[in-house]
């Protein structure tokens, strides 16, 4: 699986130069995302029997250790609602669990079964969470960039009312 993901993701070297070759490479480098991201997904379904956004989850809690469902939104970069969803379903598979605070019952953290660690442990990292590792990577500056393009292409896409949770997931 993760060869198939490298292969998903080579580079190709751009043939002209100026303006339109730079749109060339954005374009290019847009449908290699989505594709390195749907193949990803397909083979976390294959492989794991869980969606990437599930696995993800599982990545971020087998690194960050328990946490609330607002932290685990935060580190996900997705609304709260979105991750009750999914928590309930890794929960219902027996690779989460519900844990409530000791001296604050209205506190509840989400934490690996020992199945769900070993799945974190033995699955590769999920596609997603290297997206948002790269921009993490990046200054304020270079993401306040991208940030203003890719708003003024999903405007001009007409897309900005399109609610997407997770990517090739409908958690």
């Amino acid at each position: 699986m993760r060869e198939r993901f490298r292969q998903a993701v080579q580079p190709v070297q751009p043939l002209h130069r100026g303006k339109p070759a730079d749109t060339a490479q954005i374009v290019q480098g847009l449908r290699r995302i989505v594709k390195a991201l749907q193949t990803y997904s397909q083979d976390v379904r294959t492989s794991y029997g869980l969606t990437g956004p599930q696995l993800w989850a599982l990545k971020t809690l087998q690194r960050g250790g328990p946490m609330s469902a607002g932290r685990l939104a935060r580190a996900l970069a997705v609304h709260q609602s979105s991750i009750s969803i999914l928590a309930d379903r890794l929960e219902r598979r027996g690779l989460v669990r519900r844990v409530r605070g000791r001296t604050d019952h209205r506190f509840v953290d989400l934490q690996l079964t020992k199945r769900g660690a070993v799945l974190a442990t033995d699955a590769p990292e999920a596609a997603q969470g290297r997206l948002l590792h790269a921009l993490d990577a990046m200054s304020a500056a270079e993401v306040r960039t991208i940030r203003r393009a890719v708003e003024r292409i999903v405007k001009a896409m007409e897309a900005a009312d399109v609610n997407a949770r997770f990517f090739f997931s409908d958690e």
